[in-house]
C-alpha cells in the first residue's frame, strides 16, 4: 500500500499568500482609516455647529435685549446705546441691554472679531469711558486648518424705516440721529464668516427700533 508523501508550501506559495494578506490588510487599514477620519471630521462639524448656536443665542440675546436711553461719556456728551462703526481701526459691536433686573441692572457689551476668535466683553458699569476692565469670553474659537489659523468674521448692517422704505446703514448711529441719540434701528443684520461652516446670517428686529 502506497503512502502518499506528506507536502509543504512552497516558497511561491508562502510568498503569494503573503502578498495577498499584504494588500487585504492595506485595504482593511485604508478603510478603517477613512471611518476614523470621517468620525473626526463630523465630531468636529458637530462642535463647530454646537458652540455656533451658542455665539448666535448670546448674540440675539444682547440685541434684542438693548435698552434704548441716554448715555454720557466722560466729557458728559450723549452718546447712542447702539454703536458700530466698520471703519474704525478695530470694528466693534457697542451696546447697552437689560439684565434680569430690568432697567435697574444694564449692562454695557461689546462683540469684536479677534485673532483668537469673536470676543464679548462686558461692563458693570454703563456709561462708556470707565477704566473698569470688563469681563471677556471668546466665542467660535479661532481654528487651525492645515497650519493655517482661519479665524471667524463678523459683519453688521442696520435697517431703518425712511421716507423711501427700507434703508440699509453700514454703521450706526446715523448722522441724523444726533437730534435723537437713543434710536435704534428697526432690524440689525448679523454675518458670521465661520470657518468650515461659511457665512451665516441673521435678521434681529429690535425693541423700539424704528
Amino acid at each position: 500500500m502506497n503512502r502518499r508523501r506528506a507536502r509543504g508550501f512552497t516558497l511561491l506559495e508562502l510568498l503569494i499568500a503573503v502578498a495577498v494578506f499584504a494588500v487585504v490588510s492595506a485595504v482593511a487599514y485604508g478603510g478603517l482609516q477613512a471611518v476614523l477620519t470621517s468620525d473626526a471630521q463630523t465630531r468636529l462639524r458637530g462642535g463647530m455647529l454646537a458652540e455656533l448656536q451658542i455665539t448666535l443665542a448670546v448674540l440675539e440675546r444682547d440685541l434684542r435685549q438693548v435698552a434704548a436711553i441716554d448715555l454720557r461719556d466722560r466729557f458728559g456728551d450723549r452718546q447712542a446705546p447702539l454703536r458700530y462703526s466698520p471703519l474704525a481701526t478695530d470694528p466693534e459691536l457697542e451696546l447697552v441691554r437689560t439684565g434680569n433686573g430690568g432697567t435697574r441692572r444694564l449692562r454695557r457689551v461689546a462683540w469684536r472679531a479677534t485673532e483668537e476668535g469673536l470676543e464679548r466683553r462686558i461692563w458693570e458699569v454703563v456709561d462708556p469711558g470707565d477704566d473698569q476692565e470688563p469681563l471677556a469670553r471668546i466665542f467660535l474659537a479661532t481654528q487651525d486648518r492645515d497650519g493655517v489659523r482661519e479665524a471667524p468674521g463678523l459683519e453688521l448692517r442696520f435697517v431703518v424705516s425712511g421716507p423711501r422704505g427700507e434703508e440699509v446703514l453700514d454703521a450706526w448711529p446715523p448722522l441724523r440721529a444726533i437730534e435723537n441719540p437713543a434710536a435704534l434701528p428697526a432690524l440689525v443684520e448679523v454675518v458670521l464668516d465661520v470657518p468650515g461652516l461659511g457665512r451665516i446670517e441673521r435678521h434681529l428686529s429690535l425693541p423700539d427700533g424704528s
